[in-house]
């Protein structure tokens, strides 16, 4: 196998720049790789944490992001300022809310055919977990909609047990 070349990492930002916006937000840099690696611009509009067996690793480049995480059952934010860098631990919800004009790069490890990504919903008054599903990913353009349409289609999934909150889908962002 030849050895890849190394490139202008801000160049190539700029060259796919205009597909960091709504409603992909992201490019992966390489394909056949062991981890992927992702560059990830904001706007976004999530209520949907994720759940993933392996670490997380963030990198913020331009603009700040915050991420809010479900530590020991309950909500807490995570802020990451631009040229910040930040291990979330395995196993921990989250939910990356990215601003305008905000660039991060973010490396995650491939996936073991028996691991199963996971989508939640948390009540925003509460905190109690509304809705949650598993699944292994191969393709989130494809694979992320039905499930997000599972969960915002039935009333049942969006209203929290606990203290009857229910939630709305989020409007999306194209700033």
């Amino acid at each position: 196998m030849a050895v890849a070349a190394p490139f202008n990492f801000k160049q190539w930002i700029d060259k796919h720049r205009h597909l960091l916006k709504p409603p992909v937000g992201n490019v992966q840099v390489w394909e056949d790789a062991e981890f992927i690696v992702m560059v990830v611009g904001g706007p976004n509009s999530r209520k949907d944490y994720h759940y993933n067996e392996g670490e997380e690793f963030f990198f913020q480049l331009e603009g700040d992001v915050t991420v809010k995480i479900i530590d020991d059952g309950k909500p807490r934010d995570i802020h990451i300022k631009e040229g910040d860098i930040f291990l979330l631990p395995p196993r921990v919800p989250h939910s990356p809310q990215r601003g305008p004009n905000t660039v991060g790069l973010v490396i995650e490890r491939k996936r073991e055919t028996k691991e199963l990504d996971g989508f939640q919903w948390y009540c925003e008054n509460c905190g109690e977990k509304l809705y949650e599903e598993f699944e292994y990913v191969t393709d989130i353009v494809k694979q992320l909609p039905p499930i997000f349409d599972r969960f915002y289609n039935n009333a049942e999934h969006c209203t929290c047990k606990k203290c009857g909150t229910h939630m709305e889908k989020p409007v999306k962002r194209v700033d």
